[in-house]
């Protein structure tokens, strides 16, 4: 038996206007109402940025892009003077359990890189296309047993 979608939507509406309409708790309400009136009273810096003065949203992006030009700066002057260079080299020393570890799972990336590049790329497509099957299938049995069990006017 086939609906049209007018049908379709004459039963919604009628569904829809037969639900009852709650009201919440007095006490709720009061406590919406009070936390509304608490948050639109805090000083702007407290509210969320959106609800800052324009003059400060400018100014906090300005120093951000500062703060962060200082960052790299400081970085590119740290790189290039040799006590920093030997203070590294300090700190590699102190912290060369981390050197292993990175040298560990930069072997382990390397090896499974070799792998994967090993399988045939015929292989990697058939493997894509049988799992798109299985979605396509979960997918699928998931809309017929909707329209089976759920979808009766």
């Amino acid at each position: 038996m086939k609906h049209s979608p007018e049908d379709l939507e004459r039963f919604v509406h009628r569904a829809l206007r037969e639900i009852p309409e709650r009201r919440a708790p007095s006490t709720l309400e009061l406590r919406v109402l009070a936390e509304i009136q608490r948050r639109a009273e805090l000083p702007w810096w407290r509210q969320s940025y959106a609800a800052w003065p324009v003059a400060a949203r400018v100014a906090f992006v300005a120093a951000s892009g500062l703060a962060a030009a200082a960052l790299v700066l400081g970085f590119v002057l740290a790189t290039r003077n040799t006590a920093a260079v030997q203070a590294a080299g300090s700190l590699s020393e102190n912290f060369g359990g981390f050197f292993v570890l990175r040298s560990m799972v930069s072997g382990a990336l390397d090896t499974s890189g070799v792998v994967f590049r090993s399988i045939p790329s015929l292989w990697l497509y058939g493997t894509l296309a049988v799992l798109g099957a299985c979605y396509a299938t979960v997918i699928g049995v998931g809309a017929a047993t909707y329209r089976a069990f759920f979808a009766r006017l």
